[in-house]
């Protein structure tokens, strides 16, 4: 018998979806580092900008890598550093993926949405792979207390895997700091990356035959403006530096994969020239807000009519443009409602969402552990202590004599990721949207929340037809 006649008739897998293929087949794997063919830096004001096109041929790896790095302009930063819960993505303000002129997946406020999903990382992870590969460094360890016991731990703090200074501080390696001070300090400054997949939800699930796509396919980054927003600085560093992006580091290593030694590709696009992908993409909606408001009780619309929405997550951001490059999390953070001294929170917290006129919970949640164990029922098991998310634990919160980088961690990471997500469980939205109700009693002075930002997650498809693609809502 023929055996390449015989290999040609064998079916050909689904090499697009993220799973085990079910035959050996020969992979190769080609990396190109791609320049973008656009880039701007911006300025204090204006945001930066980068494009970059890939070339159609293979499947794109999902786990492609864009590589970034930063300078401060001066030496008036002498230990910059990004946020441990987001780490190199707090650059990234917009992230869009455009196939031809329709746009595939797109998100404003991108870094909010990463750093829920960044706090379902381990923090053994964080602590041992990504705190060298993206800057998320966010692990916790016991801080023994000043007697000099080494039994009793009243209080925790973040661990990066180095001793406490002398004066209790915990600093990153130094490799992972940003120098400015000299430019031979400027050119050592570290190199990170961003999972393509992180980026775009599309590619959690699928792998882009680009060979089989007749358009021009285009990543687009959208940064932050060059100061108060890119870095975070250490304590004695002066605030309103310009922090600029590194041209000659600023690459994409674009992974495409080719499987097979003869003709299974071509034999795969022949019998698949039409094909469906089903993917979630997210839409923020911002609103302004503030303490009264909030304790008065808010209804935001958040629209998304007539869309399938799996899941809704509201964050609630430090007013940014005061708490920002002088804290340890940066713009990107959610907090929780008022708690006193005593640990216990003031006012009555109301949280439900409504649509399709009627409420996703019988009661309004007004108990932050309930809000959890939903945030882990939405989400996953996300790992954040009490502290982080509630701000109520009166032991094991983080520690009043240890600092890192020289900032309080006790004020600047305590009740700072109180994420809120609802996975929504009666189908299609209806023509008058997603409703959220919110009322509590949230600090208006030292922590204030400014807005309101929540991302709806709904279901798209996407169509590839002889080459082209078509994308509409599910």
């Amino acid at each position: 018998m023929d055996t390449q006649a015989q290999t040609r008739d064998e079916p050909i897998p689904d090499f697009l979806q993220l799973q085990q293929i079910p035959v050996n087949y020969i992979q190769q794997v080609e990396s190109d580092l791609l320049e973008p063919v656009v880039f701007s830096d911006g300025s204090a004001t204006t945001a930066g900008f980068a494009r970059w096109t890939l070339q159609n041929k293979g499947f794109l790896h999902s786990h492609s890598k864009i590589f970034i790095s930063v300078q401060p302009a001066s030496g008036d930063i002498a230990d910059g550093y990004f946020p441990p819960h987001i780490g190199v993505g707090q650059l990234v303000k917009k992230a869009v993926l455009k196939i031809g002129n329709k746009v595939l997946n797109e998100l404003d406020s991108w870094g909010g949405l990463h750093s829920v999903k960044s706090s379902l990382l381990s923090t053994e992870v964080n602590l041992e792979r990504e705190m060298y590969m993206t800057g998320r460094s966010v692990c916790n360890k016991f801080v023994y207390d000043g007697d000099g016991s080494i039994v009793n731990a009243s209080s925790i703090g973040l661990d990066t895997g180095f001793e406490r200074t002398a004066g209790n501080n915990t600093l990153l390696p130094k490799a992972l700091r940003m120098d400015g001070t000299s430019a031979t300090t400027k050119s050592e400054c570290p190199t990170f990356m961003i999972d393509l997949s992180d980026l775009f939800p599309f590619l959690k699930v699928h792998q882009l035959p680009l060979y089989m796509i007749k358009e021009p396919i285009n990543i687009e980054l959208t940064f932050h403006p060059t100061t108060k927003y890119r870095l975070q600085i250490g304590n004695g560093d002066t605030a309103d530096v310009a922090v600029n992006i590194d041209r000659n580091e600023l690459k994409f290593c674009a992974d495409y994969i080719f499987y097979g030694a003869t003709d299974e590709m071509e034999r795969y696009a022949s019998a698949n020239k039409d094909l469906n992908f089903s993917f979630v993409d997210y839409r923020v909606i911002e609103n302004t807000t503030s303490s009264a408001t909030l304790s008065s009780g808010v209804v935001r619309n958040l629209g998304m009519a007539n869309r399938l929405v799996p899941r809704v997550i509201t964050t609630l951001p430090l007013d940014e443009t005061t708490f920002n490059e002088e804290t340890i999390l940066g713009q990107y953070t959610s907090m929780s409602p008022f708690v006193n001294a005593s640990g216990v929170q003031e006012g009555s917290l109301k949280y439900n969402i409504r649509y399709n006129d009627r409420f996703e919970y019988t009661s309004d949640v007004d108990n932050t552990a309930r809000l959890f164990s939903i945030l882990t029922d939405s989400e996953g098991v996300p790992f954040i202590t009490r502290s982080a998310y509630s701000d109520q634990a009166t032991s094991g919160t983080y520690s009043t004599v240890e600092t890192y980088q020289g900032r309080d961690q006790l004020t600047n990471i305590a009740g700072h990721q109180f994420y809120l997500s609802t996975k929504l469980t009666n189908g299609r939205v209806g023509q008058r949207g997603v409703e959220l109700h919110l009322s509590g009693s949230w600090a208006d002075s030292g922590r204030p929340v400014d807005k309101i930002r929540c991302y709806c997650e709904y279901l798209r498809v996407a169509r590839l037809v002889d080459g082209m693609m078509e994308i509409y809502n599910a």
